[in-house]
């Protein structure tokens, strides 16, 4: 008989149905369990992996369930006694010292193995595993889980464990399976069987950091990973049970394989939300807060690429965090804050391991170091602004190379994170900028730009920590200015920068600019209050070392700072609407005067015209709402700097309010203003005014001011009217004028009424007096009746207050009679007889005034940012140290070459490299002359505005240097003055510009001998270019003579110049002011450096030049005591032998 064909529809090799055997049924009827025997008897081993066991797993997974998970409470405690009446009869084995059960459900788990059936072995490793967490925590089970960890971990058995967990990556289940089973192990008892597991690590550790990198598929739904979790998050809660249980020698073998812990943090961000927070909360808390582990092995846990992974975290998206509610409902924490509270732990806490501080927490727990021993500071103070910074070895290197994969400008959290590391290790905010090359400052309005402002602008405002203000290696030596500089303004804030962005005509970049520079300044400020705080209590070493660290410090931040004319130019193109952005110009203006007040004062900025705008709004808007609360606030900085400005116009009068000058709406302002604005600010600008404008021959020009405060102030029946500020305006207009005159016109006065010409205390506020006598008959012709009463109150007033500040009575008597008699007003002129009659009487004692200005002295005045009163000086000045020593690296060398045409000249660089010429060595001469031959082609072909006299500069340079010998150097004297012409003949508005070019037009090579004689001819008796620039020259001068004077040598050509002779006659010079005072007395300590002592005794009789000097009142206050130190310090270092011979003896004495 034939086979049957298959049918036409059919195919694969049968068409009959297979049979499908359905495991639901088995999982479906689930047995109810209701006494130990039962259990027995549902866990009795056979010889049978058939449906019927599969069921009995199930339905015992069920009930363990019940019991380690239910919410029954009386079922679970039922359930519980049933489980342990099943544990309590089972049979017992004895291994040796131990026992342990001799469990059915293990013998079924042998079975499975045996037979490979992977899911049943599957099910009952799960259920294993399901037992020891229902009894890990009850005590009565104790006991039995102890020998049920025993009799799994027997070592017949660890090839059971190894056999799961060598299967392959897919059968995920069967690998969570034994990795559960690890773990409950672990986990028992407090770890009771964690040694035992960590003995079997060949076995139970195997493949660990692979089963790490085994991520569950991203669109599995959060919900679903409590319960199937993946590989990953098995194998990690394994990790963590381990590091939380087992003992430090074993957590610190753990924590040496690198390839787990780097399985655990690599590509963390791809992690659910819930094992994020696992694995920072594991590493907090069962490594980092572990004091057992040292601190050596915790830093090498983190690496810059671990922190990198975790600071990936940052962008984790907020959509994924909706199972953290899950977990914690007190408190929610989104992944990146998670994180970034993580990092600034890790990052900020010495203890943890990452982060170097000082040299004490240089050494773990086991005293072994860390890193490298770090290398002491051998860059020191900068004691010149031409000495380059040295690089020196990064303690923090870890955290050096992470900070420059985060993004600051583009969250905030980094940016915090950022200034939370350069808080706790400062070192680490020059290293930064110097090494973040992509940092570019560019003004763009972009959010980019935006966010690098707000960075920069956080570092800066980051406190001045007091161990960041001392070097490494010693307390007393002051630390790198170079790093001390770059926390006040970052590398990427250079003067061009900066500039570029005052320029622009976007508010928002001109205001990020002028704020950041504002913070600059006061940061500056007070790192400069804790150098000096430091330097005086120094000894007399370390106190000159201080001094020249602040020298460098106010040098390095000027030069940073950008031109002054920028901000100046802000602050003039502000618009009424831009109010903000005014005030803070002027109060970076303000800053400038107070901190940096050489530089303001080159810059010829008159702030009288706007300080005269806004006293005029303040008095059309004085009894009205809506000044707002930056008026006052700009008004208080336009103040400040009036007080600082030298060239102040106080009574001339402007186009807009022509009936009161500065002087006089301040003083008006000062009388009846109140509300938002300082009448303190007020008074101190009055006094600043009288003190600078008025050349009084008493000298008394605040007790005058004082009186005539307190005379104009309002009272219940009397007001100050316009018509007396305009007349006590005119009045010190033309005492300011012809203040001569006025004192002699009272000195007549006395001489009439008391026959002599003494000036006493007594005749306070006469010259003011003699003014109005001159100026009543016309007062009397322009004001009206009104005008005139009340003008004649207030001289009634003045009168009586220099009366009760013992004002002589025979003057105050006859200056009222001379008003009275030229009185034509009836009732004025009752007035004055009627004080007559009362012997000037008492015309404040009924009208109290509103507040006792004589109560409250007013503060000292300042002229040109420096106090009148030497007791109140704001800066006491400090003898420099001694001069640089040459660099042996010569960095000048090759450091134009990075630099353009202009920024080359602008910055110094060319100036550096003529200042070569003058270096010892002979061959760093040749290379010089090398470089600037190439320099010369290069500024030839380039579009330089400034080219022609710079090529003629570089030419005649290379002629000089060309014309000594070859052993000769040229003097410093003649490289200071070249580098300094370099930057003269960059700006045509220089004042010395002129005087430069007619020096480079005498001859194509210089006379490097006489250039100091010629020099100091053409400044001290040769007229300025400008009228007003005198002392501007003579302070250039100084400075480049000091410069100039580094080594014997040049103290011999200053000698044979006679330069001594004429600075030594110039520092008695009444119109000499104190900065060219200090920088002679510069000079001069330089000379004592550089072996001039003997000189400065015998050739110019330093003694009794000193003598005269401070006897006279030449110099007082801290120049005296610089004098006197000169003296001292001569007399030790000069040739005492000589010295003697030549004194007879009289200096050994003194030495004695």
């Amino acid at each position: 008989m034939a086979k049957r064909l298959a049918e036409s529809g059919m195919t694969g090799s049968h068409s009959k149905r297979q049979r499908v055997i359905d495991d639901r049924s088995s999982k479906t009827n689930v047995e109810e369990i209701s006494s130990a025997k039962q259990l027995q008897t549902l866990l009795a081993f056979n010889q049978d992996a058939g449906p019927d066991t599969k069921r009995s797993i199930h339905t015992f997974k069920v009930f363990l369930e019940s019991i380690a998970y239910g919410q029954d409470a009386s079922l679970q405690v039922s359930r519980r006694e049933m489980l342990h009446e099943y544990l309590k009869v089972q049979p017992k084995l004895q291994t040796g010292a131990e026992s342990s059960f001799d469990l059915d459900l293990v013998k079924t788990w042998d079975f499975t193995s045996q037979l490979k059936n992977e899911a049943l072995f599957t099910a009952v490793t799960g259920v294993l595993a399901l037992l020891l967490k229902s009894i890990s925590h009850r005590i009565e089970f104790r006991e039995y889980g102890k020998s049920i960890c025993h009799l799994l971990l027997d070592s017949g058995r660890l090839s059971l464990f190894e056999k799961g967990l060598s299967a392959q990556k897919s059968k995920d289940q069967l690998i969570c399976s034994c990795l559960r089973l690890l773990t409950e192990n672990v986990s028992f008892d407090g770890g009771s069987s964690a040694k035992r597991v960590y003995r079997a690590r060949d076995t139970t550790f195997k493949r660990l950091d692979t089963f790490l990198n085994l991520r569950q598929d991203t669109s599995i739904a959060a919900s679903s990973l409590r319960r199937k979790p993946s590989i990953r998050n098995t194998a990690l809660r394994y990790l963590f049970a381990n590091l939380r249980l087992q003992d430090p020698g074993a957590k610190i073998e753990i924590l040496g394989n690198g390839r787990i812990l780097r399985s655990v943090f690599q590509n963390i961000k791809d992690d659910p939300p819930l094992i994020i927070c696992e694995i920072l909360n594991a590493i907090r808390n069962d490594i980092l807060k572990d004091e057992k582990i040292p601190r050596r092995i915790k830093c090498r846990l983190f690496t810059d690429q671990v922190l990198g992974s975790i600071a990936t975290l940052y962008g984790y998206p907020n959509e994924n965090d909706s199972v953290l509610g899950e977990e914690s409902s007190q408190e929610r924490k989104s992944i990146p804050d998670l994180a970034h509270a993580f990092l600034l732990s890790v990052c900020t806490t010495p203890e943890y391991g990452i982060l170097i501080g000082d040299n004490r927490q240089h050494r773990g727990a086991d005293g072994e170091g860390d890193e490298a021993p770090t290398v002491p500071n051998s860059e020191g103070p900068v004691t010149s602004e031409r000495q380059p910074t040295k690089p020196k070895t990064i303690r923090n290197r870890i955290l050096a190379t992470f900070l420059q994969t985060l993004r600051p400008y583009a969250d905030d959290k980094q940016r915090d994170l950022i200034s939370s590391i350069f808080q706790a290790a400062p070192e680490l905010v020059s290293e930064y900028f110097r090494t973040k090359k992509s940092f570019s400052f560019d003004p763009k309005l972009t959010a980019t730009w935006a966010g690098y402002a707000a960075f920069l602008m956080s570092t800066i405002n980051l406190p001045v920590e007091q161990r960041a203000l001392v070097s490494e290696n010693h307390s007393l030596v002051p630390p790198s200015v170079s790093d001390i500089i770059e926390s006040i303004l970052p590398l990427p804030l250079t003067p061009k920068v900066v500039s570029r962005c005052l320029s622009q005509n976007h508010v928002l970049i001109k205001f990020f600019a002028i704020k950041i520079l504002g913070a600059a300044f006061e940061k500056f400020a007070r790192v400069l209050e804790n150098f000096r705080a430091v330097q005086t209590t120094a000894d007399e070493y370390h106190s000159e070392l201080w001094c020249s660290a602040i020298s460098s410090l106010v040098g390095n931040f000027s030069q940073r700072c950008p031109d002054m004319s920028s901000v100046i130019t802000v602050f003039r193109s502000c618009t009424a609407e831009e109010n903000v952005l005014q005030e803070a110009s002027a109060r970076l203006l303000s800053l400038y005067y107070q901190h940096l007040p050489q530089t303001a004062l080159e810059q010829k900025f008159d702030v009288s015209f706007a300080l005269a705008s806004e006293f005029d709004d303040i008095l059309l808007g004085a009894h009205t709402q809506g000044n707002g609360g930056l008026k006052p606030l700009l008004v208080e900085h336009l103040i400040s700097i009036a007080r600082c400005s030298p060239d102040m116009r106080w009574w001339q009068r402007s186009e807009e309010n022509e009936q009161l000058s500065l002087f006089g709406s301040a003083l008006r302002l000062c009388a009846t203003l109140g509300g938002d604005y300082s009448r303190h600010s007020f008074e101190a600008l009055l006094q600043s005014a009288v003190t600078e404008g008025l050349s009084l021959q008493s000298g008394q020009e605040n007790q005058l001011l004082t009186m005539l405060l307190r005379s104009t102030v309002k009272a219940q029946e009397w007001h100050p009217s316009d018509a007396l500020f305009s007349f006590l305006d005119g009045c010190f207009s033309r005492l300011s004028k012809k203040a001569v005159k006025y004192y002699q016109e009272l000195l007549q006065q006395i001489a009439m009424i008391h026959q002599h010409t003494e000036y006493s205390s007594a005749y306070w506020g006469g010259e003011l007096l003699m003014v109005v006598i001159e100026q009543w008959p016309f007062v009397q012709g322009a004001a009206t009746p009104l005008d005139l009463e009340n003008i004649s109150r207030w001289l009634l007033r003045f009168l009586t207050v220099l009366k009760h500040n013992g004002g002589d009575d025979g003057l105050l008597g006859c200056v009222r009679d001379q008003v009275k008699s030229i009185t034509a007003n009836e009732k004025c002129s009752n007035l004055f007889s009627e004080s007559a009659e009362s012997s000037l009487g008492n015309s404040l004692s009924s009208e109290r005034t509103q507040a006792d200005i004589q109560s409250s002295p007013l503060p000292t005045a300042r002229v040109s940012g420096i106090a009148k009163n030497e007791d109140a000086e704001i800066v006491a000045w400090r003898p420099p140290g001694p001069p640089a020593v040459e660099d042996e690296d010569h960095p000048g060398l090759g450091k134009w070459k990075q630099l353009d045409i202009e920024e080359a000249v602008v910055e110094g660089a060319i100036g550096d490299l003529m200042l070569c010429l003058c270096s010892k060595y002979g061959h760093i001469r040749k290379q010089a002359l090398m470089e600037l031959r190439i320099w010369m082609r290069k500024l030839q072909t380039s579009q330089y505005s400034e080219r022609e006299p710079l090529h003629l500069l570089t030419g005649e340079v290379l002629e000089t240097g060309n014309s000594l010998k070859a052993d000769e150097a040229l003097p410093y004297f003649a490289g200071e003055a070249a580098a300094e012409f370099c930057l003269v003949l960059s700006d045509p508005l220089h004042g010395l510009y002129s005087k430069v070019n007619k020096f480079l037009n005498k001859a194509p090579t210089w006379n490097s001998k006489q250039m100091a004689s010629y020099w100091v001819d053409q400044v001290l008796m040769h007229l300025p270019a400008n009228d007003e620039a005198h002392y501007k020259e003579v302070g250039w001068l100084l400075e480049l003579l000091i410069r100039g004077l580094r080594t014997d040598a040049d103290m011999e050509l200053y000698r044979r110049c006679h330069i001594l002779e004429k600075l030594l006659s110039l520092i008695a010079s009444p119109r000499l002011q104190s900065p060219q005072q200090e920088r002679i007395l510069a000079l001069l300590f330089r000379c004592s450096y550089v072996g001039g002592s003997t000189t400065l005794i015998t050739r110019y009789s330093l003694l009794g030049w000193a003598q005269c000097i401070t006897a006279s009142g030449v110099v007082s206050g801290s120049r005296a005591v610089a004098v006197q130190r000169l003296v001292q310090d001569c007399v030790t270092r000069c040739e005492k032998k000589r010295v003697d011979d030549w004194s007879g003896g009289r200096i050994a004495d003194k030495r004695a």
